[in-house]
């Protein structure tokens, strides 16, 4: 069994001599994501920062391997652990590459100086988000999508072992979203990086997290895989909703697969089971890859290539972002076949004329 990585023991934390989270225990392994989930106000950030060390524990410790993350210094901290937010950085005057390289900090020294092998990981860190071909376009003139992958290659530049990550799909569209976590889950499948993030989207938590901790008045309430945790009842207790006003406006919750299903039937749900867009850029995608490990949330919602024509209530923020919180028509699988005979439009991209 592999070494944990990061944990906490009984750990309180909060703001001065308030406690916001009392009894926080869990731990993490290489590879592995923890998602946190809960209401806003729970503490969520409260705890990322209290993993950051940007705030001190009031009881409790955390430990980064076997070490305590309170003995170890500045810079050792920062060639280990990483952190991604949603706070606006400033890079004006800067290239999106001088960005990414202010990752390399806790190596360069007090100068700042890059190696040739330092430039090496600048390199492979932008490629690895694929945003090499923009490494010299000013940061400031980047999309909000392109600023969170390269601040992702920044943080992966620190070659850390934990990376953290403070709801960082919030300012993103839907194609953003998906690119921004796909390169999340290449880090952790090709360098064994544990991730520890806070979403407040909980399809999103549901398809990229291995655990979820679930916060929620002063405490973490459950602990376990998605798919014991994301019940129709269970986020309705979470989130202090009415009971089966989750379920109405959504649809349901995960359907377990019936046990007359062929094993391959799963692996073949990607390819077979879901929309595919044949214009999206990365098509095939779909092609060979498991259920499990597939999550285009493009695909998912086939009405999303119609934008204001989708029928199911989507509609533009005033950032020219595409909203879908108002959505009438559920993306269940079985509703495709009726969307693509309701959409001649959308049968053409899916090759089924």
């Amino acid at each position: 069994m592999r070494e944990l990585i990061f944990s906490a023991e009984a750990l309180t934390t909060g703001y001065g001599s308030h406690a916001v989270l009392r009894e926080v225990s869990f731990h993490l392994r290489p590879g592995e994501i923890l998602c946190l989930i809960g209401p806003n106000g729970a503490g969520k950030s409260t705890l990322l920062k209290t993993f950051a060390r940007q705030l001190a524990p009031l009881a409790g410790t955390v430990f980064l391997a076997e070490q305590p993350l309170d003995a170890m210094s500045e810079n050792e901290l920062a060639k280990r652990l990483a952190i991604v937010s949603t706070e606006r950085v400033r890079g004006e005057l800067m290239r999106c590459e001088d960005v990414v390289a202010m990752g390399r900090y806790p190596y360069t020294g007090r100068l700042g100086l890059l190696s040739e092998e330092d430039r090496a990981k600048v390199a492979e860190a932008m490629e690895l988000v694929e945003m090499t071909e923009l490494k010299e376009k000013p940061f400031e003139e980047l999309s909000d999508g392109q600023r969170q992958r390269v601040l992702l290659a920044r943080a992966i530049c620190q070659e850390p072992e934990v990376l953290l990550l403070d709801e960082p799909t919030t300012f993103l569209d839907v194609r953003y979203q998906l690119e921004f976590l796909t390169a999340l889950r290449r880090l952790v499948r090709e360098r064994g990086v544990a991730v520890i993030l806070s979403l407040h989207e909980l399809e999103l938590a549901r398809r990229v997290s291995d655990t979820l901790v679930c916060v929620r008045e002063g405490r973490v309430d459950r602990t376990g895989a998605p798919a014991e945790i994301l019940t129709d009842a269970y986020i309705e207790t979470l989130y202090g909703m009415e009971p089966g006003s989750y379920g109405a406006f959504f649809g349901g919750g995960p359907q377990a697969a019936p046990e007359s299903a062929a094993p391959a039937e799963s692996a073949r749900g990607a390819a077979e089971g879901f929309f595919q867009n044949r214009a999206c850029p990365h098509f095939p995608c779909h092609s060979g890859v498991p259920e499990e490990d597939f999550n285009c949330l493009f695909c998912y919602c086939p009405l999303y290539a119609l934008g204001e024509g989708c029928g199911g209530a989507c509609r533009y923020t005033e950032k020219g972002l595409k909203s879908c919180a108002d959505c009438a028509f559920p993306h269940r699988r079985e509703n495709y076949e009726k969307l693509l005979v309701r959409y001649p439009e959308l049968a053409a991209l899916a090759g089924k004329k």
